[in-house]
């Protein structure tokens, strides 16, 4: 048997907040700050659902990202040559 690394995928956590109709997904950050900047800016897809940068935790060190439960937020991507 191989296994190989999947490119642009990690390992998260996800929860669902009724009271204020959000999903939230979060995950490890190891290396603080340095992973949350690479990070913060991106739009991470989940279960085909866009979730956006909302906060990260520098005790815990996890980073947060939500979306309101509904239709996603429109984006636009950035196509490189």
């Amino acid at each position: 048997m191989k296994a190989s690394i999947v490119p642009n995928e990690f390992s998260v956590i996800y929860s669902i907040r009724e009271s204020d109709q959000t999903e939230w997904i979060k995950f490890d950050i190891p290396n603080g700050w340095d992973d949350v900047k690479k990070v913060c800016k991106k739009v991470l897809l989940y279960d085909g659902k866009k979730f956006f940068f909302s906060c990260w935790n520098s005790d815990d060190l996890y980073c947060y990202f939500k979306r309101a439960i509904g239709p996603d937020a429109p984006t636009a991507k950035i196509l490189r040559k």
